[in-house]
């Protein structure tokens, strides 16, 4: 079963954070002082209300940005997970190039994660799955690159590309039917 830290602010602080305030949060990620104080500080409240043995230190846990299928996404790295359901990585993937001018005309991101699985751990690595996370809604998409080895977050962003597919050509014309 997942620690109580680790999935409270993988599965809901921060992607809860990231839609409520899509435009505000994006800004800070991309600074990266900001961004250090803002995930550490989430990953407080993450265990704000757990006794002392439950918390998690947090090891490993910082922020990347990349270009993912066209997308600027932020790759959070997180602590290496010890059970079921606590993700290796996390992603939000943005859809727009710039952050809208006002936070009513935002576009909530989208919230993947590459999650620790029930398997055999072996030299190829552990294994996980990828999910996307839309509100209450968690959705798998099936098995995802083995985890503990070098090249494990390019892998997941390779999935992440393939799920995600190019961006939409707006230069492409498009038939419009019209009723006389």
């Amino acid at each position: 079963m997942a620690r109580l830290h680790s999935y409270n602010f993988t599965h809901v602080l921060l992607p809860q954070l990231a839609w409520r305030r899509p435009g505000s949060v994006r800004s800070e990620l991309s600074d990266p002082f900001l961004a250090r104080e803002l995930l550490h500080y989430v990953w407080d409240k993450a265990a704000e209300s757990l006794p002392a043995a439950d918390k998690v230190a947090p090891r490993g846990l910082r922020l990347s940005w990349h270009e993912v299928a066209g997308r600027a996404t932020a790759l959070f790295h997180l602590p290496p997970p010890q059970a079921t359901m606590e993700a290796y990585y996390s992603a939000l993937v943005y859809e727009e190039d710039e952050p809208a001018e006002s936070e009513a005309d935002e576009l909530r991101p989208r919230y993947f994660t590459l999650e620790a699985t029930l398997g055999l751990s072996g030299p190829a690595g552990a294994p996980t799955v990828v999910s996307e996370w839309a509100g209450e809604v968690h959705r798998q998409l099936g098995r995802g690159p083995a985890a503990g080895q070098p090249g494990t977050a390019e892998a997941f962003l390779a999935v992440l590309a393939a799920v995600l597919g190019p961006l939409p050509d707006t230069e492409v014309p498009f038939m419009h039917i019209v009723r006389s």
